[in-house]
């Protein structure tokens, strides 16, 4: 009878390596992208800043294409999760309303290379795009922002106003801002940028007297 020579077991597989091996390239690919554009970036550049072999990539992400949107999407799923985690608080009406452009503001200056992300997005997908956080889409979300604005009306913070308009006027408001930021190389300071939103918003341009004479 023929002995069995028996395998000595491998090392156990590690079930995050492919979460983490995902993450890692879309991390990369996000500031390659944003280095050097969709067009001009080759994904053999984001392999070797890995230091993997083009293989690795396209396993996980078949085309270029999937993995710039692939990495445009993870930046809008994680800048949405920070402001959803700011309207869960428990904060006062007003406050919340800080605390959230406080924070779309600190997740820019974070990750800066989201900003050019969106602009190439435009350019290179004008049919594919997701708009940014404050915007109205008919999902959950949307039952947030209802709740949020109600709250700001129902507490007098703010004047009875369509909400629609509310929340494009401030979205508009603070991506223009961090669009300004990137293409003038303004220094970002979210606590100083809030606070002049916030007045310009809250507090308005015209004096009181100038508001009397409109009546």
């Amino acid at each position: 009878m023929c002995a069995v020579e028996s395998r000595k077991p491998g090392r156990p597989k590690d079930p995050h390596l492919e979460v983490r091996r995902k993450a890692q390239i879309l991390d990369t690919a996000a500031r390659v992208f944003a280095t050097y554009g969709f067009a001009n970036t080759q994904v053999q550049t984001i392999a070797k800043h890995i230091g993997v072999g083009n293989g690795t990539v396209y396993r996980y992400f078949p085309t270029k294409e999937q993995l710039f949107l692939s990495a445009v999407e993870r930046g809008l799923q994680e800048l949405e999760a920070e402001m959803d985690a700011v309207l869960a608080e428990p904060l006062d009406a007003l406050e919340l309303m800080r605390k959230a452009i406080q924070t779309y503001f600190e997740f820019f200056q974070r990750r800066p290379e989201m900003v050019e992300l969106f602009i190439q997005e435009r350019a290179a997908f004008p049919h594919h795009h997701r708009p940014l956080y404050f915007v109205t889409r008919g999902d959950e979300r949307d039952c947030k922002h209802q709740a949020f604005f109600r709250q700001l009306v129902d507490t007098r913070v703010i004047r009875p106003i369509p909400q629609e308009r509310f929340f494009s006027v401030i979205g508009d408001l603070l991506y223009g801002t961090i669009l300004t930021n990137l293409l003038t190389s303004r220094p970002s300071d979210p606590d100083l940028q809030t606070e002049d939103v916030l007045d310009v918003i809250l507090n308005g341009l015209l004096t009181a007297e100038a508001r009397k004479e409109k009546r």
